[in-house]
């Protein structure tokens, strides 16, 4: 068991966040959702896009912390719990009546016999009386599920009204694949004017990439929270190109290789702990990577030559599919 120490460094580093370019206009498209509302009292919304694992619930997270916490304040009536952003994953099935009762347990109130009308009215006087002042819905292409396909537009329909009775910005997180929400429903589109789209990073060896950015972040906060040894980098292209090989650019899949290779780091019993290249193979060796462009091979054991041949073919065929959306093939 690592000694608790450690284990507390572990754990800060799993909360530390880079906000590379593309994650920082996203979390101001949030916010401009949150001003703009309460300056014209209308509701404006966001919707935020992105493949899993491109940092998005990450981001919601910190856009809800970033509110206060849940605390109670006494009032005439007595004392009550106050919600100021309230994050909710989308319930599968997605109903009216799931969603109700999903954001009515976590403000608190749950009443699982009273009918649609009923819990939507209960549902818009709980979120004035726990001050809530930003609905954030994650998981949103549960509506897209073949299942949701007789209730999808009843569900569109309900947030639209939701936004008109409460007054409250909406923000809707989900997949790509989210944005036939907003080519298919216009009243629902007209209100979600901010939108914001999380990729997976391209491989770029400019400094200035947000590829690189990130890395350099997360290498500057390992050193300062585990005091580290030693002349391995993240950013360093012995590093930086066999974790693109294992992640394809995704972001959760990086963070779990950095911080098993840092949890490997810190079990050497040695005063300074030295971050080695070899962790970075044993932690490759415990992790299911399913994107691995080396498939079957451990991707910081592949020469760097052939990394980056893999990488330049996994780039070529991204662009060719992009430019030929219809067809299924690959580039000959």
């Amino acid at each position: 068991m690592i000694p608790h120490p450690r284990s507390d460094v572990l754990n800060e580093f799993s909360q530390q966040t880079i906000f590379f370019p593309s994650f920082r206009f996203a979390y101001s498209q949030l916010q401009k959702a949150v001003e703009t509302t309460e300056l014209r009292q209308t509701a404006s919304c966001a919707f935020l896009i992105g493949r899993s694992g491109s940092g998005k619930s990450r981001l919601c997270e910190l856009f809800r912390d970033s509110f206060g916490p849940v605390h109670e304040e006494p009032d005439e009536d007595g004392i009550h719990k106050i919600i100021p952003a309230l994050y909710c994953l989308v319930p599968a099935p997605v109903t009216i009546k799931g969603f109700c009762l999903t954001l009515l347990k976590q403000l608190g109130q749950y009443s699982p016999h009273s009918n649609v009308h009923e819990l939507n009215n209960l549902l818009v006087a709980r979120l004035k009386t726990c001050k809530v002042r930003v609905l954030i819905f994650d998981e949103i292409q549960r509506l897209l599920r073949p299942d949701a396909e007789k209730t999808r537009d009843g569900t569109l329909d309900w947030v639209v009204a939701l936004l008109s009775l409460c007054h409250l910005p909406i923000i809707l997180c989900g997949t790509e694949q989210c944005s036939a929400l907003l080519k298919d429903n216009a009243p629902f589109a007209r209100r979600f004017c901010y939108v914001a789209n999380l990729e997976y990073f391209q491989y770029e060896e400019l400094a200035s990439s947000e590829f690189h950015l990130t890395l350099e972040g997360l290498d500057r906060e390992l050193y300062r929270l585990a005091n580290l040894s030693g002349e391995e980098h993240l950013q360093d292209l012995s590093i930086k190109v066999p974790l693109y090989v294992a992640s394809i650019g995704n972001l959760e899949y990086i963070r779990q290789i950095i911080y098993e290779a840092l949890s490997i780091c810190l079990r050497r019993s040695t005063s300074t702990p030295t971050l080695k290249r070899s962790d970075f193979v044993d932690a490759c060796r415990c992790l299911l990577l399913p994107l691995n462009l080396a498939k079957s091979a451990n991707p910081f054991t592949v020469p760097l030559s052939h990394s980056l041949s893999l990488i330049e073919k996994y780039e070529d065929e991204k662009t060719y599919l992009r430019t030929h959306p219809t067809r299924g093939g690959k580039p000959a």
